[in-house]
């Protein structure tokens, strides 16, 4: 029998912290595909999509293309580009009904300016449309805010289990592949949700360093492969969204016809109580001070060194135009060095119409908030690139997906290399680098705005890699940041007097 499937991707994670909001422009930015532009560009691709694409022709379903719709992280969605995303999802459904059951990719913390639950607020919509009866399977981020609404509106959840995220076809394989389980009558899929009394856990879910989050998911393998337990995620959170149910999660896809909900609600207890074990175990970044005395000492004969700029990462919805890692570098004199990406769409302007070769003096960085990591800068350098700023991921993330940093340049100044962009991109692929004519592997230092991802392209071909807080947005200091949607009390913004087996 041949399914009639609806595949469909909403992603955003919404930073509440920020100035900035994020509209349908920043969608475009990234991608909105439509229909048939979907498999044309995430066939083949290492994408939750591409996985479902990958399931759908090895099943025989019919697969019916909806919307693909994914912006960078940044604010919370202006209510006029999250209607228009999702009438349009919404209108196709209703033109290509009836399902047999809907694959939604999801990163599990949107937020827009009508729900601090943007991601169930989206699967509402979805259902009002096809009706409960239909099986709806989820893949969702590492870093998702879970919400009890979910296990309401989805039966099959499927998370990251890698930051970097380099499993994300991988996972949207394995939700196809329960969604089709269901479809066949095979399973009766539920969810079970539960959450530890904390803000900060699990380490961020970082798993290239054999910490905290490698032994929650060896404990979350172990228990999923109890009869009936059909997956288990561990979901780290995202601290940089003030909503109810900001931090990590456990979220257990479970056969109802054959696990009493009390067992997976157990499942969910028990690894709650893991996390919490490891509550005081946290890789901080180091001083910005710290980070260029070793710059400075480090001999390029020993291999390229990599420091990333863990608080203005895009990736968590930064700025992205902070300049203290900048400045520190120039400061310290440092050669044969390259820093990507800084977003000053204004610098972009000027130094382009300069045009390559010549030398320029121009501000740079520090516009959207002068007080957060660093302001303005003022530099004289020499044009190396003016560029559309278009690439193909090389991977491992998001591999052969297009990407688009916008117009962007090279500027060259002393011993350093600056990408300076007109769309906010993290640094997490070297083809990102390579837009603007940077041949990562030639350099000595490489400077990224990133937090974790950039370890995938780039620690590869590291010998050493450092990680600083410059002092931005998405600084890790909890101080910095005031809560008043969070639930409450939570570790460790509140004191201790917590028994785990009080999780949520």
């Amino acid at each position: 029998m041949s399914y009639r499937v609806a595949i469909i991707e909403f992603i955003n994670e919404s930073n509440t912290f920020t100035r900035k909001r994020t509209g349908i422009d920043d969608f475009h930015a990234s991608h909105y595909f439509k229909g048939d532009e979907i498999p044309l560009n995430f066939e083949g691709t290492g994408s939750e999509v591409g996985g479902a694409i990958e399931v759908a022709r090895a099943r025989g379903w019919t697969p019916v293309y909806i919307v693909a719709a994914h912006a960078e992280p940044n604010g919370i969605i202006l209510e006029a580009a999250r209607t228009e995303i999702t009438r349009e999802c919404l209108r196709r459904l209703k033109e290509n009904g009836p399902f047999d059951g809907i694959f939604v990719a999801l990163h599990g913390a949107m937020v827009t300016e009508t729900d601090e639950d943007g991601d169930c607020q989206f699967l509402r919509e979805i259902r009002a449309v096809v009706g409960y009866a239909v099986p709806v399977a989820i893949t969702l981020d590492l870093h998702a805010n879970i919400f009890d609404e979910l296990a309401d509106l989805a039966q099959i959840a499927v998370s990251f289990r890698t930051y970097p995220h380099v499993d994300m076809r991988e996972v949207g394989v394995e939700a196809c592949d329960l969604l089709h389980r269901a479809m066949a009558g095979e399973i009766a899929p539920m969810l079970a949700i539960r959450r530890p009394p904390m803000l900060l856990g699990c380490d961020d879910g970082r798993t290239t360093d054999n910490g905290p989050m490698c032994r929650l998911l060896e404990r979350a393998a172990t228990e999923a492969a109890a009869p009936g337990m059909l997956a288990v995620s561990i979901n780290a959170g995202f601290t940089d969204a003030d909503v109810w149910a900001a931090g990590p999660s456990v979220v257990v896809t479970y056969d109802s016809a054959i696990v009493p909900a009390a067992a997976a609600e157990g499942v969910g207890g028990r690894l709650c109580a893991a996390i919490w074990s490891f509550r005081n175990e946290w890789t901080q970044p180091v001083p910005l001070a710290e980070c260029i005395a070793a710059l400075k000492a480090a001999d390029p004969r020993d291999g390229i060194v990599v420091v990333a700029d863990f608080s203005d990462n895009p990736g968590s919805g930064a700025y992205s135009d902070c300049t203290a890692l900048i400045a520190a570098m120039l400061e310290a004199r440092l050669t044969h060095a390259a820093a990507g990406a800084l977003l000053d769409p204004e610098a972009v302007r000027k130094i382009a119409a300069a045009g390559v070769g010549a030398e320029v003096t121009v501000t740079i960085g520090g516009r959207t908030d002068p007080a957060v990591g660093g302001g303005p800068l003022t530099v004289t350098g020499t044009v190396m690139a003016v560029t559309d700023g278009r690439f193909v991921f090389e991977g491992p993330m998001f591999t052969g997906l297009p990407g688009t940093c916008g117009r962007s340049v090279c500027l060259r100044v002393g011993g350093l290399d600056i990408m300076i962009v007109s769309e906010r991109m993290q640094m997490l692929d070297k083809n990102i680098f390579r837009a603007v004519g940077i041949e990562p592997t030639e350099r000595a230092i490489l400077a990224v705005k990133s937090m974790q991802h950039f370890k995938g392209a780039f620690g590869p071909i590291a010998a050493r890699m450092i990680v600083t807080d410059a002092g931005g947005l998405s600084s890790p200091d909890l101080a910095r940041r005031t809560y008043t949607h969070l639930r409450r009390p939570v570790f460790p913004l509140d004191p201790e007097g917590f028994a785990v087996t009080g999780a949520a």
